[in-house]
């Protein structure tokens, strides 16, 4: 009787154990999905009644984390039930915001029944909650759908950001408090220097140092020791918005040129910069029109620059001058040589046409225009996100061609009668 008391008494010690065991892991993973106990306390939802909450943080602060961990809360809470996930491509929305490492899937209990279906790109809870993929790279996807919550990863980078957003304002059309979290590291752009200015924001900004416990030691040395004092570093480590010392034009500057209206114009031109191709890896045709007041100011009022065969390109300089009743169309010639105006004069003819051929770099030629700009002679009628995003972020060493801003370069040059050197002039 003693032996089998013993050994029952061993079982259920035995089984204790069992339980305590199975009982501290339940507890761990609790805790492991607990947001509340895990997140730094800038990573937790700021009070009050915002529309957008903005995280500007370095690399390795737990932007992604906290952007996936706000979705679910919002889903799991039944706060909201349609939402948009953002990224800069589908690949990225899919591989960052839900299946990366610190994704909605990853960061999603197995009891929530979290389940993400690429061919609808959709993620979605077992309460009905539904967050559907978007690109940047194409803004119109978000007309039609409507959404009480979105999440918008590393906007900064977006080539089309502030449409990006208009679209998405637009669609946030359900339930009483549609909020939208952007999460980014930050660059310098005039659609985030405007989104900074709104009132119904909330802005938290961290550094990769405050996320320590949770990266690599060696990692932290590594980009101490390289990044640490430098604008580089200052911008993905700190968070900061750096205007890069090697561009010609910053975003404070372009907002301090901003108008709504143009004043009465005495001339109006259009410059073209052309591409002779219209396939997916063909440069833009840069297309801007420019026109100057009786005090010699000049003002941009449009960017109609294109991907397109010359002769349609051509056909729409056209329509765009006689809208503008323009003076004369500023062309190019580089590319196209004596070829390009002759096919022009055909497809356009009795447009005045300025033919220009460049010998110097796009940088040296458009030095003197960047200096009209903080003479106080230039000035954006409303936003040009593209041509902008050109300027601010072209230097000597930008492989791509800035066919827009060498467009408004050309356009400037004319009106503002500031021709470099070594650039021929002639009129067709």
């Amino acid at each position: 009787m003693t032996h089998i008391s013993e050994t029952r008494r061993a079982m259920l010690r035995a089984l204790l154990r069992l339980l305590r065991t199975a009982q501290r892991r339940r507890i761990a993973t609790r805790s492991r999905y607990n947001w509340s106990v895990q997140a730094r306390p800038s990573q937790l939802l700021p009070p009050g009644d915002w529309k957008i909450w903005l995280i500007l943080a370095g690399r390795g602060f737990g932007k992604t984390r906290t952007g996936a961990e706000t979705i679910r809360q919002w889903a799991t809470s039944g706060q909201c039930h349609r939402m948009a996930l953002i990224a800069q491509t589908i690949t990225e929305a899919r591989e960052v915001m839900v299946q990366g490492e610190s994704g909605l899937l990853n960061v999603s209990p197995s009891w929530e029944n979290v389940v993400y279906d690429a061919h609808t790109r959709r993620v979605s809870w077992q309460n009905g909650a539904i967050a559907t993929l978007y690109s940047a790279e194409n803004p119109e996807q978000l007309r039609g759908p409507q959404f009480d919550g979105a999440w918008i990863d590393e906007f900064a980078k977006f080539p089309h950001s502030e449409e990006v957003l208009n679209q998405l304002f637009l669609s946030l059309r359900l339930g009483h408090m549609p909020r939208v979290l952007i999460t980014t590291t930050p660059r310098p752009s005039s659609s985030l220097y405007h989104l900074l200015e709104r009132s119904d924001i909330v802005v938290t900004r961290g550094s990769t140092f405050e996320n320590v416990k949770n990266l690599p030691k060696s990692f932290l040395t590594l980009v101490k020791n390289q990044f640490e004092g430098t604008l580089l570093g200052d911008q993905e480590l700190y968070g900061e918005i750096v205007d890069n010392a090697d561009v010609l034009w910053t975003p404070t500057l372009l907002e301090e040129h901003r108008l709504i209206q143009a004043p009465a114009l005495v001339q109006v031109i259009i410059a073209v910069d052309p591409a002779l191709s219209s396939h997916a890896a063909s440069d833009e045709t840069g297309i801007i029109v420019v026109g100057q007041d009786a005090q010699g100011r000049a003002y941009v009022l449009a960017d109609y620059s294109t991907k397109a065969p010359p002769e349609e390109w051509m056909q729409r300089v056209g329509e765009i001058y006689r809208s503008f009743q323009a003076t004369q169309v500023v062309l190019e010639t580089n590319a196209g040589g004596d070829l390009l105006p002759a096919l022009f004069a055909n497809v356009v003819p009795f447009v005045p046409l300025k033919l220009v051929r460049a010998y110097k770099s796009k940088w040296i030629r458009a030095e003197p225009i960047a200096q009209f700009y903080r003479q106080h002679r230039v000035f954006h009628v409303g936003r040009f996100e593209e041509l902008e995003h050109q300027m601010l972020t072209y230097t000597p060493k930008t492989l791509q061609s800035p066919d827009r801003m060498d467009a408004l370069v050309w356009a400037l040059s004319i009106l503002l009668d500031a021709v470099p050197q070594k650039i021929a002039v002639w009129n067709l």
